[in-house]
């Protein structure tokens, strides 16, 4: 998995390149092989931390790794926001090459608490955002001595872009720690429904070819892919729920009411319910193996169809 996200990684890099002598279709797949580079990254985490028991974050190689990792969803988020930042996908996706790298020699972590990789997770995200506060300081600087020498540049990023980057570094949206606990929640949510799919989607494949007494190198143990799948979804259903909590709780203290009719809260709503009923029908054994994993599967497509196409309307 971590060579899959490697390839992609440099392929992404090597398009973004291109993508410099105006050819925006580079770009966009440059941006868009990103996504899945990613997903094999924390994909490999995951499988593991279903292996050892904890995660590959003993060493600063593992948490360099991850760090270098992170900034690429986040690249993504602003990407999708800002297109103007489309320019710099061949660097970030080259960070990406390099994060990956480090985490082949990295070792577990000694201590298999969940704990303490939360620690590490909270830790990760700080040291992100101090990163990315600084590196907006310093474009924002710069772009803002260059356009009082009248001195442009292809690469141009709005400063107003630049000011809400430093701004959002350092402080959660809408000053509340509630909204940034309802984003982490969600964010994690939409990762274990992911991962999720993607067990699923490889068990089934796997069952498939072994029927057919087809094997192949890279081989994932079947129960690994079920451990995979029932974590994934109850994981998922517990991160809506907190989702939903505090997204109410904020919602309490900025609107006045713990409901507002929201086009993405009423589908994050679905979700739950959907997961909900998913993940108690499994416990109760009222589905066979092959359908929870098509439902497993069906709940990965709906989760992605909120994340990228459902819109806030706040």
């Amino acid at each position: 998995m971590l060579i899959g996200s490697l390839s992609l990684y440099f392929v992404s890099t090597l398009l973004g390149v291109c993508a410099l002598f105006r050819k925006p279709l580079c770009g966009l797949l440059s941006v868009l092989l990103m996504l899945p580079a990613f997903g094999l990254y924390f994909f490999s985490l995951f499988y593991s931390y279903l292996r050892e028991k904890t995660f590959p974050l003993g060493d600063h190689y593992g948490f360099i790794s991850f760090l270098g990792n992170l900034f690429v969803p986040t690249f993504l988020f602003l990407a999708y926001k800002y297109r103007n930042l489309l320019g710099f996908s061949h660097l970030v996706a080259f960070v990406g090459f390099l994060a990956t790298l480090f985490a082949l020699p990295s070792s577990p972590s000694p201590y298999k608490s969940t704990l303490y990789g939360l620690h590490l997770l909270f830790a990760s995200l700080s040291y992100l955002f101090a990163l990315m506060g600084g590196l907006s300081s310093s474009l924002r600087l710069i772009l803002e001595k260059r356009l009082k020498k009248h001195v442009f540049f292809q690469a141009y990023v709005p400063l107003d872009s630049l000011r809400r980057a430093e701004r959002l570094s350092i402080n959660s949206p809408y000053k509340s720690t509630l909204y940034g606990l309802h984003l982490l929640f969600a964010s994690l949510s939409y990762l274990f429904a992911l991962i999720g799919g993607l067990s699923s989607s490889l068990r089934l494949i796997l069952e498939k070819r072994l029927k057919k007494h087809v094997f192949f190198q890279a081989y994932v143990p079947l129960d690994s892919l079920r451990r995979a799948e029932r974590l994934s979804i109850n994981l998922a259903f517990l991160g809506f729920t907190f989702t939903l909590i505090f997204g109410s709780l904020w919602a309490r203290t900025q609107f006045g009411k713990h409901w507002i009719d929201d086009p993405k809260l009423i589908t994050t709503l679905l979700l739950w319910l959907y997961y909900a009923v998913l993940s108690h029908l499994n416990l109760l054994k009222k589905l066979k193996p092959k359908r929870f994993s098509e439902g497993v599967i069906l709940g990965a497509v709906f989760s992605l169809i909120n994340l990228f196409f459902v819109r806030h309307n706040l």
